[in-house]
């Protein structure tokens, strides 16, 4: 079966569920244009970088413009609507981070414009304003919706070294849950409630090796425990990723729907009944962040 085939969430996670491929994207929402500027931040090879980065262009989320340097002619990227889109998915992944995971290098305070002030992110229902959690949510998967097992990976794994030193690129454990497809699929069920390995194994078709290593690396990580029964429940710190994979939901709906894939997935909010629309507040002001509200500010 074709990728192209599958439903818009599977293509997303395609897509986006690669380390390199959102820390690319990161330092494009932080100003980073040229192949030089993501080479000396991220520390990375040239040909991962010259593979991401076509991927990024085919994909429609960066494009290309030409410039003039020292008489040559060279070329910058700059997002794209759709690009520009993913700000929501990027500041999920980096307040979850930032909340959740101990580090000796502090990560760089979200600052919400509008106030001023170092923010947390508080997730609510865009239509009702109620917060919004998996407890609150119910989802639904369409029958007949192919599964990401007809999805082959863009790019091979990234080796399990060492990111670079700049602490906006250190994320280890956001891309455990969200930088690997397979990694990214196993929360994302668990946060649908499913708890047994066998559960895990059907509603995803996935191997029972690399089953064993995600739920593994979960349990070490803290987003899942093991109880006494051999099932897995989700921890607050699991629970708190929740806004990640709505975000990774929506956008893949917006932008991966229209091209044809069909809605393989759907998250309503039980306590109003509509399909969940991932409002972000500021737990300062209470005021909403969008995309041109949010500010990186570096440690002193």
């Amino acid at each position: 079966m074709r990728s192209q085939e599958l439903g818009a969430v599977g293509r997303g996670l395609g897509l986006l569920a690669d380390t390199w491929t959102l820390l690319i994207l990161q330092r494009a929402f932080l100003g980073v244009r040229r192949y030089a500027g993501w080479r000396e931040t991220l520390k990375i090879s040239d040909a991962t970088l010259s593979a991401r980065l076509r991927s990024i262009v085919d994909a429609g989320l960066l494009e290309t413009r030409s410039y003039r340097e020292g008489g040559r002619e060279r070329r910058e990227y700059l997002l794209t609507e759709r690009g520009a889109d993913l700000w929501k998915l990027l500041i999920t992944i980096w307040d979850w981070e930032k909340a959740r995971v101990p580090r000796e290098t502090p990560l760089p305070d979200i600052v919400h414009r509008a106030c001023g002030e170092p923010a947390l992110l508080l997730p609510r229902c865009a239509s009702c304003g109620e917060p919004v959690g998996p407890r609150e949510t119910e989802v639904t998967r369409a029958p007949g919706s192919p599964g990401l097992e007809t999805l082959s990976r863009q790019h091979p794994r990234r080796t399990r070294g060492r990111l670079p030193e700049d602490p906006l690129s250190v994320l280890p454990g956001a891309m455990e849950i969200i930088g690997d497809r397979w990694g990214a699929t196993v929360l994302g069920a668990a946060l649908t409630g499913i708890r047994s390995f066998s559960c895990f194994a059907t509603v995803l078709a996935i191997s029972p090796e690399v089953l064993s290593d995600r739920l593994r690396r979960f349990v070490d990580l803290g987003v899942l425990s093991r109880t006494g029964s051999g099932e897995y429940r989700l921890t607050d710190k699991g629970r708190a990723s929740f806004p990640i994979h709505v975000s990774l939901v929506e956008w893949s709906h917006r932008w991966l729907g229209g091209d044809g894939a069909p809605i393989d997935l759907t998250i309503r909010h039980r306590t109003c009944g509509a399909v969940l629309r991932l409002r972000l507040d500021c737990d300062r002001c209470g005021g909403t962040f969008d995309r041109r509200s949010v500010s990186p500010v570096r440690p002193g």
